[in-house]
């Protein structure tokens, strides 16, 4: 006989992460990537991702998307529409997530940014090559919201922690 769960999921919620990440292309629809430092210094074979980060508490997951991309490049945009929001369980350490995405628009590939400390670099890559850049579950998150684009509604993708 198992023991009913009496954890009262509203005043002691389980803890989660919260990223905020930005869908910014080029005129050619190429995907804007950031190399993360902290994945070079770790030393992980795919270090690249979508501008952005985690969130505060509290925060508003759009407004993160807003400032994160601010504090790693200099750049301000002003995040649309939600294109997908991704869940991912649990993975070596980390407690479950959810990662949204927003739609970041289009900015000349002559953009300058002011990298942080955070940021080694940055490129804007084609479709076709995301995966020699970013590890399956970014590009299946980048798929769906390049799909997402596309059509009138969002997308919700769960599942492979990355």
């Amino acid at each position: 006989m198992t023991t009913p769960d009496t954890t009262n999921h509203f005043t002691d919620a389980p803890s989660r992460r919260i990223g905020s990440q930005g869908l910014i292309r080029s005129e050619k629809g190429a995907i804007l990537l950031f190399e993360s430092r902290r994945r070079v210094d770790r030393g992980d074979q795919l270090t690249w991702n979508l501008p952005g980060g985690c969130a505060q508490g509290n925060e508003d997951p759009q407004a993160a998307c807003k400032r994160r991309i601010q504090e790693k490049s200099g750049l301000l945009i002003e995040p649309g529409r939600l294109l997908v929001m991704h869940w991912q369980p649990a993975k070596d350490g980390t407690v479950e997530g959810h990662n949204y995405v927003w739609d970041g628009g289009v900015i000349s590939q002559h953009t300058e940014f002011q990298l942080s400390t955070a940021i080694t670099q940055y490129r804007f890559v084609p479709r076709r090559q995301l995966s020699a850049y970013a590890p399956q579950s970014l590009v299946e998150r980048i798929d769906a919201a390049l799909h997402a684009l596309g059509h009138e509604h969002d997308g919700y993708l769960a599942g492979r922690a990355g």
